[in-house]
């Protein structure tokens, strides 16, 4: 095990420009965070007098909320510094699960935070990097990182430049969205109202959910930086608004100085320290263990007894690392953190009438609650609002959050989850698959996410027979998994999909079959096996499971659409399980079968339809252009269609256009995703209000919130992220996510 400085090396933390940052212990036991140099740095003299100078500064740092210097050697091979090292969660992993922070937390973090930095200053010291990656979250409080050598921009000496060649700026000056302005214009060298700026930028952050500068590319963030005034939309109050609005002035002169941000938070602060508090002490202490799990299985150094367990010289011990398993992180955190690119994202959210510049009349505008990243590059997850609940489903995790505030209530593995269905406010249902095993459904507590119950394979549960010696391997269980609910019972259906011609070689005519539990216990009531073909939907309705099915094509034909008019649909009795009937064609339109009562819309092909359930009679047809969805039921006396190029409204009775608008377009991506239609507001999206653009092929700019009735916008607001769209609303809110980037707005009155 290599040793540096007397400091046994554990595990690497980061690599980034200024060197490498280790976890270390030293002869006592006592775990630091030793930085490096890199070689190409430290052969340059300059640097090594430049790292000397701020080691010696470094270590006159002294304060309860900061790492302080243990011990460096700048002339060693290579250069190292060791400070405490902070075992806990960024601050951006603490604010997500927390949610946004009050009045009083915010001023508890931003009192501890201007004491922080008192303590950098009487070093003769400025921070510049002060961002929530650089803040660690520990069972003592917050504490701050990052100002020394290794960890991104560094403190510098605050008369330093001697060293510094024009225009130069050793490592980054800082992060996108906390650099203050003077540090972009290259007004001198920056002093301490440069991190009063980035600390106004930072409780900002921690009040709303985004950046006051906006997300996007770090050009843009810089430009608004420098040029707009800052987003405080959603802060706590008017007198947070001034403070903060007066920290991120764009002059130094015009900023409180840290003394008086000091004051000013600590009247106001907390007396209940939110970091002494769930979740946010079980984040503490699941650093703590991961330290204690390196420390564990680090290899044992030269000479000492006993075998020890080699592992990897990187561990996600960091912060940021542990963040991305956690699932959700608020801002600059992470590999994007590293990399100095601030994630959290900003709305122009400014309420009231606007006159756009190139616009044709005044608008509303909706507002920001709050917003987070979900830490991936391309798509989100699937979102559902039930009742007071919003669950956001992806590959790794199923989350429950607070819909008004973002906070996270509980999160589990979601790993091999294809399906969520809540029943009640009390439980959720969840359907998983995974390799080589049958398809099992579980019902979950919705206030905790634990698990009330689970099935295993079915047979053995004794629910159908051994037929696993049948040839074809018909007695195989299919490997796909959906499920419908009754009032009393669940019916678990799987299936072999035959949509692709490996799969039709593979599937060895697997039947579909349909499983009735009880929804109370789990207790298997039924079994039912149907035909060798792929399930399309299941449905339930009058004391019936509806299940539609796709009949494959030949091994050697090319697929069959969905749809066609000889897919059947397959009527089962929910108190036994038993065929009542079988629909043909029916498939194309799961909901109308017996039981099934009212009208039903339907998008088939190029036309919209309305049939009776009761009868599946068909009582009016029109034709559309192109893919289209809509709405199952109609809303007053409408049917609102939605596709990738336009939204419409069309009469209920007679299927004859009601309005028409090419300037939007439907806000879920997906081809079967309805317009989004919520408690008297019909969610779109398109280019900015009164830009003369369409929604198709031009800009995507942000949501509409339109009237039902008659299709006139009544408020909109832009968002960030890209990837695809989907969304969700309820109780007054739209929730909507645009690739990574989850957001929940309000119109301007406090309504959907």
């Amino acid at each position: 095990m290599r040793n540096i400085g007397g400091y046994r090396l554990v595990a690497l933390l980061g690599d980034g420009g200024m060197g490498q940052v280790h976890l270390a212990r030293a002869p006592s036991g006592r775990l630091v965070a030793l930085k490096t140099v890199h070689p190409h740095l430290a052969a340059d003299p300059r640097f090594r007098e430049r790292f000397r100078r701020e080691v010696a500064a470094a270590g006159a740092v002294e304060g309860p909320y900061t790492a302080c210097v243990l011990a460096a050697d700048p002339d060693a091979d290579p250069p190292w510094l060791a400070t405490a090292y902070a075992a806990g969660p960024a601050l951006s992993e603490a604010v997500s699960a927390l949610g946004p922070l009050g009045p009083g937390q915010l001023a508890a973090l931003g009192a501890l935070l201007a004491e922080a930095l008192a303590a950098v200053h009487a070093a003769h010291l400025v921070h510049r990097d002060l961002k929530p990656a650089n803040v660690v979250v520990t069972r003592d409080g917050p504490k701050v990182i990052g100002f020394g050598i290794g960890t991104g921009a560094g403190a510098r000496r605050a008369a330093e430049g001697a060293l510094t060649r024009t225009g130069e700026t050793p490592g980054s000056p800082g992060s996108p969205g906390f650099i203050a302005p003077e540090t972009l214009a290259h007004d001198g060298e920056p002093g301490p109202p440069a991190d009063v700026f980035a600390l106004g930028a930072l409780l900002a952050l921690c009040a709303t959910g985004r950046n006051p500068f906006g997300a996007g590319s770090a050009a843009r963030v810089l430009y608004r930086t420098l040029h707009e005034e800052p987003d405080l939309d959603g802060v706590p109050g008017d007198d947070w608004r001034e403070f903060l609005g007066r920290c991120l002035a764009r002059r130094p002169a015009d900023r409180p100085s840290v003394a008086e941000v000091l004051a000013w938070c600590a009247e106001r602060g907390s007396p209940e320290p939110w970091w002494e508090q769930e979740p946010v002490t079980g984040l503490i202490r699941q650093h703590e263990e991961a330290a204690e799990e390196l420390v564990e299985a680090a290899p044992a150094p030269d000479g000492d007894p006993g075998p020890a367990a080699p592992v990897a010289p990187v561990a996600p011990a960091d912060p940021a690392r542990a963040s991305r398993r956690r699932f959700l992180f608020w801002s600059a955190s992470g590999a994007v953190a590293a990399a100095g690119i601030s994630t959290a994202v900003a709305l122009d959210t400014d309420e009231g009438e606007e006159e756009r510049a190139g616009g044709t009349a005044a608008w509303a505008r909706g507002r920001v609650l709050w917003s987070r990243d979900l830490g991936r590059a391309q798509d989100g997850g699937a979102l559902l609002r039930h009742g007071d609940a919003l669950y956001v489903h992806d590959d790794a995790h199923l989350t429950r959050l607070d819909p008004a505030t973002g906070a996270v209530r509980w999160q589990r593995d979601a790993k091999g989850t294809v399906q969520v269905v809540p029943h009640g406010e009390d439980v959720v249902h969840v359907v998983r698959t995974g390799p080589g095993a049958a398809p099992t459904l579980a019902a979950l507590d919705a206030a905790t996410g634990e698990t009330r119950w689970e099935t295993r394979d079915p047979r053995l549960e004794g629910l159908r027979p051994r037929t696993s010696l049948l040839p074809d391997g018909a007695g195989q269980e299919g490997s796909r998994g959906t499920v419908a609910l009754g009032d009393t019972v669940a019916c678990l259906v799987t299936y072999e999909p035959y949509d692709t011609l490996g799969a039709r070689r593979t599937a060895g005519r697997r039947p579909w079959r349909a499983y009735g539990y009880d929804m109370a216990t789990g207790e298997g009531l039924w079994y039912h096996e149907g035909t060798a073909a792929t399930v399309t939907a299941v449905r339930q309705a009058g004391g019936r499971f509806a299940v539609a099915s796709s009949v494959p094509a030949r091994p050697d034909e090319p697929a069959r659409p969905k749809g066609r008019a000889q897919d059947p649909l397959h009527v089962l009795r929910a108190r036994d399980g038993r065929l009542e009937t079988t629909l043909a064609g029916g498939a194309a339109r799961p909901d109308a079968h017996p039981g099934a009562t009212g009208t039903g819309y339907f998008a088939l092909g190029e036309a919209v339809s309305a049939v009776d359930l009761t009868t599946r009679t068909t009582l009016w047809s029109r034709g559309v252009t192109g893919s289209v969805s809509v709405t199952p039921t109609a809303t007053g006396g409408l049917v609102h269609a939605g596709s990738y190029a336009e939204v419409s409204a069309l009469d209920a009775a007679t299927g004859r256009t009601r309005w028409l608008r090419t300037d939007v377009r439907r806000l879920a991506e997906g081809d079967d995703a309805p317009p989004l239609l919520c408690e008297g507001r019909l969610y779109v999206t398109g280019p900015e209000p009164g830009s003369d653009r369409l929604a198709l092929g031009g800009p995507r700019w942000g949501l509409h919130a339109l009237d039902p009735a008659t299709g006139e916008l009544v408020w909109a607001v832009p968002f960030a992220g890209r990837g695809e769209l989907s969304g969700s609303a309820g109780g007054g809110l739209v929730h909507v996510c645009a690739g990574s980037v989850l957001t929940t707005f309000q119109g301007p009155d406090g309504s959907g």
